[in-house]
């Protein structure tokens, strides 16, 4: 089985490699993405179907790896984005004061998603709960954090 393995990595990952690339247009996050790729295609190699080609379907593991891996950045950036733009020596303690006030769960999950990096499968896995969950809470926290922000800085939504 290993070395039907090696043989799909020696026939594919340059074909995969590239194809994240023309996606990302990053090499690091491209070899990164085709190495997550091919060790996804190993656990999930009996779920292949021969009704489309393996390029294709390793190809369609890899455009599935990059999305995810889009939308994890967009949702850390975009909520730094939006809250960490103030004024660079006031904005830490605003911050961490609209997260001490932020009740629970929506606090540990801000916490463990932007300063922790974890996925919201890791956050699930931590909180005993679904990773659905944990990005229906991260999004509820982040609108209450929003909300919070802009009370302290007498805005209203």
């Amino acid at each position: 089985m290993n070395q039907d393995l090696e043989q799909l990595y020696q026939a594919y990952s340059r074909k995969v490699y590239c194809y994240l690339l023309s996606l990302c247009q990053n090499p690091v996050l491209a070899e990164d993405l085709m190495q997550d790729t091919f060790l996804k295609a190993a656990k999930k190699i009996d779920t292949f179907k021969e009704n489309s080609s393996l390029s294709s379907w390793l190809c369609a593991i890899a455009k599935n790896l990059y999305y995810d891996a889009m939308r994890k950045q967009k949702n850390t950036v975009a909520l730094e984005e939006e809250l960490l733009v103030f004024d660079p020596n006031q904005r830490d303690l605003r911050i961490f004061s609209c997260l001490h006030d932020l009740c629970e769960p929506y606090r540990e999950i801000i916490y463990l998603r932007i300063f922790c990096s974890m996925s919201f499968k890791e956050i699930g896995e931590i909180l005993g709960r679904s990773d659905t969950w944990s990005r229906v809470m991260f999004y509820r926290g982040k609108e209450k954090l929003r909300a919070l922000w802009l009370k302290k800085e007498g805005k209203y939504l």
